[in-house]
């Protein structure tokens, strides 16, 4: 059992012991613990639970035999969130002392279904069984006792007591699809396929006109694989309900799975002109088919049409022109993202997603300064966060305006802390020690970007003095060490270290094609052509795997493969990279000649 579930539901569940009944013991300790008990209730009341937990432990104290305190005692114990008081051995001890107030109040059913609870994840399943028995023949053909009962039952792997119960609980409450449903799993757990049929036989027989249980039979027939089933039940369904938004997704997953494209689109088509389903699930299921198509890089014209009818019924919601902005952009088409998420800031000034989505499209437009442009009208409507300055700062990298990168990143930094130096070097320790985790790699990667910037600007001098600053942070970074070792290399640094920092990056990432060809070069560099082939081979073949080759990883190889007596195998190389990047004067050279020139 999680022990966040047991604190999860207890801080839900539990209801406050201060309206217990009147104690009739008057001794002296009684009257303490009772204080304490109380003061513990009023405190637990203003949402104070470290002190409420405090008081309710020095009630029990006072006074063992007082079982409201012991209840309160126990039910906090879960929620102290300590090693300690959450090991295995303690948790039991919590439902012990939880045990004294439901065995002393047996009619208290809130409480007594909270302790069963907890004691079916304590793994105590005959426990929570105990306390269910004896509250279903208190209160018998209760709905809440008996589900639960029969979720205990199965727990214990005891299958015909589990659908005992449901058939109770649907005598006193009715036929219902969800009891159904249970009944069934707990059919197909125990491998009586007939059993579980024959459930949702009944549903139907009880109400034949709902297309709802026919779905659940398809549903069935589908777990069980008989295909021609399924469709037989969705199909009656549909008789029933022509218009039913349901019976159209479940036809339309049917011919998904089946893979029948066509039937998939149209049931589709009708479910999205549904009025069954509200706007929000209209986008969410489109959304997921929509990401399918590109995932399986299937032909988007399916997805295009099936969007349009939804822009049709909602062309002014900022949700679909998100939506559509989305997707144009994961097409590629970042022009008609941006005009969409346009429209939907127009909608929607305040909406921060939206001006970063803008932002985004922009810059992989390569638009810096549109991009840059968007950042100053969003500074207009909202509350900048981080991730947007980045954006802005990214930009400015890219329209060569150092000045605003520098001072963005710096603003940054600063906002950690007022006294960071950029390239000078820190020293401050206590600082660092004074910080989390996440704080350090947080100031780690943004000395790595302002490092990155520093070399776009050429300065190789503040770009180390950045770098340095970030391994102070965050010694194993490993992007951080990946790009200090490849600029070292690039501009006549010293490779030992180069390579010793390139490795530490590979080891904790060793399928990062960056990595890969990084390590790879640096090899080249010290003349160990052999084993740069090998590492530049698997950086090419990772990269290819993930349908991201990069220019440079080809040409690399290709000049890896020369130096190897393989010119036929670098001449190809050369030939993949100049298709990637046919700009490059180099490249051409290299392919026209087919021999290698240094730069």
């Amino acid at each position: 059992m999680k022990k966040n579930q047991v604190i999860t539901y207890m801080l839900l569940a539990a209801t406050a012991f201060a309206t217990a009944g009147v104690v009739a013991d008057n001794t002296e300790p009684r009257k303490k613990a009772r204080y304490y008990y109380l003061e513990g209730g009023r405190r637990q009341a203003e949402n104070d639970h470290v002190a409420a937990y405090e008081y309710f432990k020095k009630a029990y104290a006072t006074d063992p035999t007082y079982e409201e305190a012991a209840g309160a005692y126990g039910m906090n114990r879960l929620m102290v969130k300590t090693d300690t008081l959450q090991s295995g051995v303690e948790l039991l001890r919590s439902l012990e002392y939880m045990r004294k107030f439901v065995d002393a109040y047996p009619a208290d059913k809130n409480e007594a279904l909270s302790y069963a609870y907890v004691a079916g994840r304590l793994d105590t399943i005959g426990e929570a069984i105990r306390v269910y028995e004896r509250l279903d023949s208190l209160y018998p053909a209760s709905d809440m006792t008996l589900l639960q009962l029969a979720d205990a039952y199965m727990a214990a792997h005891d299958t015909d007591k589990a659908i005992n119960a449901l058939d109770r609980y649907e005598t006193a409450q009715g036929k219902s699809p969800q009891v159904a449903l249970k009944k069934m799993s707990f059919m197909l757990s125990a491998g009586d396929t007939v059993g579980a049929v024959n459930e949702a036989t009944a549903l139907i027989d009880y109400n034949r006109n709902e297309p709802s249980f026919r779905i659940l039979k398809g549903n069935l027939y589908e777990v069980i694989g008989d295909n021609d089933s399924t469709l037989a039940y969705y199909r009656q369904a549909e008789e029933i309900s022509p218009d039913n938004g349901s019976v159209k997704m479940a036809l339309a997953n049917y011919y998904k799975n089946i893979g029948d494209s066509v039937a998939f689109d149209n049931k589709m088509y009708e479910a999205l002109l549904s009025e069954d389903f509200v706007l929000e699930e209209k986008v969410a299921f489109l959304e997921e088919y929509l990401q399918s198509l590109l995932n399986d890089k299937s032909d988007t014209g399916r997805g295009d049409h099936l969007f349009s009818v939804l822009k049709e019924q909602y062309p002014h919601e900022p949700e679909v022109l998100d939506l559509a902005a989305r997707y144009s952009g994961a097409k590629g088409d970042y022009r008609d993202a941006e005009e969409q998420i346009g429209y939907a800031i127009d909608l929607d000034p305040t909406n921060v997603a939206y001006w970063g989505q803008l932002m985004r499209y922009q810059l992989a437009d390569e638009r810096g300064k549109d991009a840059m442009a968007t950042y100053h009208r969003a500074m207009e409507h909202i509350e900048i966060p981080e991730g947007i300055k980045l954006m802005y700062a990214s930009a400015a990298t890219t329209e060569k305006d150092f000045k605003e990168a520098e001072k963005t990143y710096g603003e940054l930094i600063h906002a950690a802390n007022k006294d960071l130096p950029l390239t000078d070097p820190v020293t401050d320790t206590k600082f660092r020690a004074s910080l989390n985790f996440e704080g350090l790699t947080r100031i780690s990667s943004l000395y790595t970007m302002l490092g990155d910037m520093y070399y776009a600007a050429e300065d190789l001098d503040k770009t180390f003095k950045a770098y340095d600053n970030s391994l102070f942070f965050y010694a194993t970074n490993p992007l951080t060490l990946n790009n200090y070792a490849y600029f070292l290399t690039e501009n006549g640094g010293d490779l030992d270290k180069a390579l010793e920092m390139s490795s530490k990056a590979l080891d904790q990432d060793p399928e990062n094609e960056i990595y890969l060809d990084t390590y790879a070069w640096i090899l080249f560099k010290k003349k160990d052509y052999k084993e740069a082939l090998e590492y530049q081979t698997r950086a090419v073949e990772t990269a290819e795997l993930a349908g991201e080759p990069a220019a440079e990883y080809y040409h690399h190889l290709g000049d890896i493969y020369f130096m190897n007596h393989q010119p036929e195998e670098a001449v190809r190389s050369w030939e993949k990279a100049l298709k990637l990047e046919p700009d490059n004067a180099l490249l051409k050279k290299k392919v026209s000649h087919k021999t290698f020139f240094f730069e």
